[in-house]
């Protein structure tokens, strides 16, 4: 699915300060509906290897393969095509939402935009499908973002970001912002989505305990290098 080998960014702030290495020659792989974890503390560049392979940051160099196909490579231009079919599901739910669009037109917006169906009538119907992938009722289609609590936000966005049929979700401290509950919900749409539908997960945490709750291969970073966790540690 996911095929990652010696990748690279680093940042130079200015003449006067050495530049930093978040990622400095990363490698891992996660396979089709695995859930893999990526953990470290805040700050060590988790969220760097998210926006690389979301395209957000060009990368300085390595090699990314994505089913098969070269989505980072040495110079060719990030595969922004292929790249759609990966996801990122951010921190605050609420600041990837439009505080004045209702919920059900953030959702239909994306069908539309793509070409994933034909009229909105079949948008409306995927909507509801969508709802049902995680676990929401029809009546929060006509709400605002202000007007539902922070887990039923972050559902909203999954929602949106399964509009465009996925095959990897990348969850960027995705219920760091939640309370337990709501944490639990998230972790259990994530385990279905890639039980049922094979959808890859990548979940990003600084949280060890949770990273050993939900995923079952994980990864450490630390200084740019990634080592892959063993046991309980």
């Amino acid at each position: 699915m996911l095929e990652v080998k010696e990748l690279y960014k680093s940042f130079n702030h200015n003449r006067k300060r050495r530049g930093e290495t978040p990622v400095a020659g990363v490698s891992f792989s996660v396979g089709d509906g695995e859930i893999v974890g990526l953990t470290g503390k805040s700050g060590a560049g988790k969220s760097t290897i998210a926006r690389l392979l979301c395209g957000t940051l060009t990368a300085d160099s390595g090699d990314v393969r994505f089913e098969g196909e070269v989505l980072i490579g040495a110079g060719k231009r990030y595969h922004h095509g292929l790249g759609r079919r990966i996801q990122l599901i951010p921190q605050q739910p609420f600041a990837a939402l439009d505080p004045r669009q209702r919920l059900g037109d953030a959702l239909t917006e994306p069908l539309l935009c793509h070409n994933l169906v034909k009229n909105r009538r079949d948008a409306e119907e995927r909507v509801r499908e969508l709802l049902k992938q995680v676990w929401l009722d029809e009546d929060i289609l006509g709400r605002l973002p202000s007007q539902v609590s922070g887990g039923q936000a972050q559902r909203i966005v999954i929602a949106r970001a399964l509009a465009v049929e996925p095959r990897l979700l990348i969850a960027d401290e995705a219920t760091s912002m939640l309370d337990v509950s709501a944490q639990a919900q998230i972790f259990g749409i994530f385990r279905r989505l890639a039980g049922e539908q094979g959808i890859s997960l990548l979940l990003i945490s600084h949280d060890p305990a949770l990273m050993r709750a939900a995923a079952k291969r994980r990864y450490h970073l630390a200084e740019g290098r990634l080592a892959e966790i063993t046991g309980e540690t």
